[in-house]
């Protein structure tokens, strides 16, 4: 669009089905990740949820390049 303006409704033709599901599953998958750090002893879960912020932040950072 050349306005500028995002699309305030998308025509669920236009949706990608592969993409919602993988969408769906990594959505889920950081609930359980964030659930099972959580769950860790003190010092141990401070470690894994470092860890996970800098390995996520890094994911992301290669998305958009």
């Amino acid at each position: 669009m050349s306005d500028g303006f995002e699309p305030t409704s998308v025509r669920l033709r236009e949706l990608s089905l592969g993409h919602e599901v993988t969408n769906a599953v990594l959505s889920i998958a950081f609930y359980v990740v964030c659930g099972a750090i959580g769950l860790l002893p003190g010092a141990l879960r401070h470690r894994a949820a470092d860890a996970f912020v800098t390995w996520s932040e890094s994911i992301d950072e290669q998305r958009h390049l």
